[in-house]
């Protein structure tokens, strides 16, 4: 009996150690599981982090090559222009930057970078509203629109370019950073004399150059000499080029602002309305647009009812001797 009874304990003692071995690995296949679950959601995380990531590098990139294309005009805002130390030349007013106090407020409107395309400048060329197209020197159509425009009557500006702050490499602008001043008015003459009967220059690009009086002087020498005007297309609120402009004595005006900073029409016509505003507020106002489609279309519609606005759209050289009127006026108190 004693022997029978040994036999049954050991079995019973294997049994338990027997189950307490599956406890033990239904323990492990569970932490096992837990473990190898847990991944899934990790990894689910992971991947939109990488998908941020993705996203965050894609509009850096973005960024990155939007200056390029637009980094001068970036710095122009419409109604107040970068703000200057009070010291800094561009602050300074010339009585051809006040108010005009004539009976309407006056508003310019320039058309820039012609040249490059001729459908669009063809279909602005069809246009009643007064404009001021810039052409920019030896592109394909550069003479094909100056042709276009002397046909319609409508006054043009070389539109020169410049060197921008962003510009590494001057040799690629016809004004920049380094050149001497015969070079510089050399370099003017000839991009004038390729469009012989522009009124006058206004910038392309040019924020590093329109900030260097040195390399001004020499372009206003110019346009002095030939009886010409300049509009400072201000790409910075460094530009020091209308102010010598003004000490050389080339009639000269800034722009104010952009109108196709977007390809939107709808953006485009609620930004048109700001600047009716702000030409009513200051009395005189120069602002530049270009050659683009959505800006055609725009200008399309607008030619149907400009003339009821409460300003007088007008022309660059319009808008200069009817401010130079108004200033005599005044000076001769009538």
């Amino acid at each position: 009996m004693g022997k029978h009874y040994r036999k049954e304990g050991s079995g019973g003692s294997r049994v338990i150690r027997l189950a307490l071995l599956l406890l033990l690995i239904a323990a492990l296949i569970y932490v096992v599981a837990g473990r190898l679950g847990a991944p899934v959601a990790e990894k689910s995380q992971d991947s939109g982090t990488v998908a941020v990531s993705a996203d965050s590098s894609a509009d850096a990139k973005l960024k990155d090559r939007e200056p390029s294309a637009s980094a001068d005009v970036a710095v122009v805002s419409l109604d107040t222009p970068k703000k200057e130390k009070e010291d800094s030349p561009a602050s300074k007013k010339s009585p051809v930057d006040e108010k005009y106090g004539g009976p309407v407020p006056l508003l310019a409107l320039i058309v820039d970078d012609g040249g490059g395309q001729i459908e669009y400048t063809k279909r602005v060329a069809a246009l009643d509203i007064p404009l001021t197209w810039a052409i920019m020197p030896y592109l394909r159509h550069s003479k094909d629109t100056l042709a276009l425009a002397e046909s319609k009557g409508i006054p043009c500006l070389l539109h020169l370019p410049m060197q921008a702050e962003i510009d590494k490499d001057s040799s690629q602008y016809i004004i920049g950073k380094g050149m001497g001043a015969a070079e510089v008015r050399q370099k003017t003459a000839a991009a004038l004399d390729s469009l012989p009967g522009v009124v006058g220059i206004n910038n392309h690009r040019g924020s590093l150059a329109t900030a260097d009086a040195k390399l001004m002087e020499p372009v206003m020498a110019e346009l002095k000499e030939r009886g010409l005007l300049f509009v400072d297309s201000r790409t910075s609120g460094r530009s020091v080029a209308y102010q010598t402009a003004v000490a050389a004595g080339v009639p000269s005006v800034q722009n104010r602002g952009f109108l196709d900073n977007t390809a939107d029409k709808n953006a485009i016509a609620a930004r048109f309305r700001e600047i009716v505003k702000n030409a009513q507020r200051r009395g005189s106002l120069v602002v530049i647009c270009h050659f683009r489609p959505s800006t055609v279309m725009f200008l399309e519609e607008l030619n149907k009812n400009y003339k009821e606005l409460p300003v007088k759209l007008v022309t660059i050289p319009e808008m200069l001797k009817l401010m130079k009127d108004n200033s005599a006026e005044l000076e001769g108190g009538i």
